[in-house]
Parts: C-alpha cells; structure tokens; sequence
C-alpha cells in the first residue's frame, strides 16, 4: 500500500521570481499527483482483472463493493458487464497536466486561504456544518463550506474522484473512456471541455485552465505513451 504523502504545503509567496514560484509549485505537486494516479491506476488494474474472473472470492467481492461505494456506481451481487463498464469508465486516472492546471489555478499558486488554512487546492466544498472554512464572501442563501484536508495529497485525491464520479463531468469521463477505446493519448487539453460545470465561468474558464497548460508546456507531464495503454 503507498503510504500518503505527507509534506506541507511550502510558502509559495517567498518567491519574488514567478518562474521559480511556478516551478516550486509544480515540482511540490506533481510528485503528488502521480501517486494519487498510481493508486488509481492500481484500482483500475483490479477491476480489470475482476472483469475477466467468472467467480469472486469473498475478499475480491469485498474490495469491488468498497471502489463500487467509493466511486458511486450500484451494485448487487451478480457484477455484471454495465457494472464493470461504468466502473472502467469512472476508475480512471486524470491527466497531472489537468490537475496542475487547476490548482494552480483554484488556489492562485498555493496562496489562497483556503490552501495555506486547509490544504485545498481546488476549491472543493463540503457541506455539512464546521467541515471546513467558511468563505468570506458567501452569499447569504448558500451553506456550504470549503473543504479542509488533513494533507494536500488528500485534497489531490478529493479532487480526481470528483471528476471520477460527480455527474457534472460525465462529458469528461465519456471523453476519456472514447480516448482510450481508441488506443489515443488521454491529455489535459482533451478533457478540459468536461469542465463547464466546474466553475460559474463555464467557457471562459475552460479557455483559461486550456491557455495555462499551453503557457506552461504542463503536457510534458502528461506521459501519453502510458496514457493510451491503461
């Protein structure tokens, strides 16, 4: 089992030089992200191999029950084709481009309060009360909160299973699943569009996440050649 990572979050806002900040910021991260989808990739490897299996242990049914309640997909006792095909689609990893983009982003470079107080990147919300941090400029009909995260790599793995199973990015998930079944790279430029619901600014903020992975070359990070073969 990997053991989760640990590391605070760094001060980002001691850096004068921008390209430094985003290079520290990055290289925290990425190590981050690419545990987050090796655990992932780990689950998406069982599944598979759960996939071909006629018969299931009482362990092998345990565990598909846990990625089945973790990942919201319904299940019953008999795992039929629609289970492993829904499971395959949500079970997946997202592109670091993506998420480094996006917390990026979310927390203008780690600065924001809601990275440096709860570890939150991507400005998820939680909504049950004291779960997290009160915004300042909530509206006065709205309840949530911003989530707080005992570590960033928890705020990483918060992020990817909400692109994994929330119903706003199912455009996102059927994108990648269309990628794969065609032996093509899965890249952050590819699912960017799945976004729209991601923040209020819909388009504009799809073309800005899109424009910030260009502006920092971050599909280097993406390993296509990895990508097409999950």
């Amino acid at each position: 089992m990997n053991l989760i990572p640990t590391a605070p979050l760094p001060d980002f806002s001691s850096y004068e030089d921008v390209g430094e900040k985003k290079e520290a910021f990055f290289s925290y991260l990425l190590p981050l992200v690419q545990q987050a989808n090796r655990q992932i990739k780990e689950e998406r490897q069982f599944i598979q191999k759960m996939q071909r299996q006629t018969t299931f242990s009482t362990e092998d049914t345990a565990r598909l029950q846990r990625l089945a309640e973790t990942y919201r997909v319904p299940f019953d006792d008999a795992f039929n084709n629609d289970f492993f095909k829904l499971m395959l689609r949500r079970v997946d990893t997202i592109p670091p481009s993506l998420v480094l983009a996006q917390a990026a982003n979310e927390s203008g470079w780690g600065g924001s309060r809601f990275a440096r107080e709860g570890n939150n990147l991507f400005g998820q919300w939680c909504f049950k009360p004291g779960c997290g941090i009160e915004p300042a400029q909530r509206a006065s009909h709205l309840q949530h909160e911003v989530a707080r995260f005992d570590t960033v790599y928890h705020s990483v793995m918060s992020y990817m299973r909400n692109l994994n199973r929330n119903l706003h990015y199912i455009d996102l998930r059927k994108t990648r699943e269309k990628l794969r079944a065609q032996g093509l790279a899965v890249t952050g430029q590819s699912l960017t569009p799945g976004l729209a619901k991601y923040s209020t600014r819909g388009e504009a903020y799809i073309a800005e996440i899109q424009g910030m992975i260009r502006a920092n070359d971050l599909e280097k990070y993406d390993q296509p050649s990895d990508a097409a073969t999950l």
